[in-house]
């Protein structure tokens, strides 16, 4: 069993009111708690290779010096970021709807079909979807928690000025809300890692998260359990599901499920 090394918080966060721990944060570039923030950042970055992880953690030690190091392939890393968020919430989408359950139940290879299905921009091939997860898959839980805290700033603040030291628009992703609000992130990660770790796929032993690999949330780091959003999953995606049940179960399911990566 893995648990993140993440200090913990020397105030409580139990914040509903979003909008205003948003821009509060947002309004600034100065990072409230960088000792979680930086550690938490490492392990979304590089989940399985510890000396790139403490590199990385070098670098953004450095940053209050004057530092202008950046991390190397960090728009990449956020790009495929959206990749595993995609797939992970829309697992969780069909877990918390209780879809398919007389087709096995959710598996993380219905989410990619749908995502795969839906989606228009570049990257979102099945293979390419099975590539970022499994690069991913452990740090799952928190890339998706700052997906979704990202689409939040961009949904309430991306048409509006919150001052003269704000990050603007163009620089809201899931790596800077990490930075700015590790405490929200990790307060929508711990209601993920449970879905993650308490739900157990059709003919499999295992939950979906690998408990041996994933990484825990530490406890007793003054964060509570936050709710995140629940979609519906409508006509459309309940049709491309069952287009995947009716189709070839052979041949074209093996090659979509299950790929060989070069």
């Amino acid at each position: 069993m893995r648990t993140m090394e993440i200090p913990r918080f020397p105030r409580k966060f139990d914040n509903r009111e979003l909008g205003n721990l948003e821009r509060t944060r947002l309004s600034q570039t100065v990072v409230m708690w960088p000792t979680q923030a930086i550690a938490l950042v490492g392990y979304m970055v590089w989940p399985n290779d510890a000396a790139l992880r403490e590199e990385l953690l070098r670098v953004l030690r450095s940053w209050p010096e004057g530092s202008k190091s950046v991390p190397p392939r960090l728009h990449r890393i956020q790009h495929e970021w959206l990749r595993v968020a995609d797939v992970f919430h829309t697992y969780c989408d069909l877990i918390d709807g209780q879809h398919q359950k007389r087709r096995g139940g959710p598996s993380i290879g219905k989410a990619i079909t749908l995502v795969a299905a839906k989606a228009q921009s570049r990257g979102t091939g099945v293979a390419n979807l099975w590539h970022c997860w499994k690069k991913y898959k452990d740090v799952a839980h928190l890339v998706t928690a700052a997906t979704l805290v990202c689409l939040d700033v961009r949904k309430r603040f991306g048409d509006q000025s919150l001052g003269p030291f704000a990050l603007s628009a163009d620089q809201y992703g899931p790596f800077q809300m990490t930075m700015l609000m590790p405490d929200l992130v990790l307060a929508a990660a711990l209601k993920f890692e449970q879905h993650g770790l308490n739900h157990v796929p059709f003919a499999q032993s295992e939950p979906t998260f690998d408990p041996e690999t994933v990484w825990r949330i530490p406890a007793g780091i003054n964060v509570e359990p936050f709710p995140h959003l629940v979609r519906t999953v409508r006509g459309q995606g309940l049709a491309i599901l069952g287009a995947r049940r009716a189709g070839n179960r052979g041949r074209a399911n093996k090659r979509e499920t299950t790929p060989v990566f070069a």
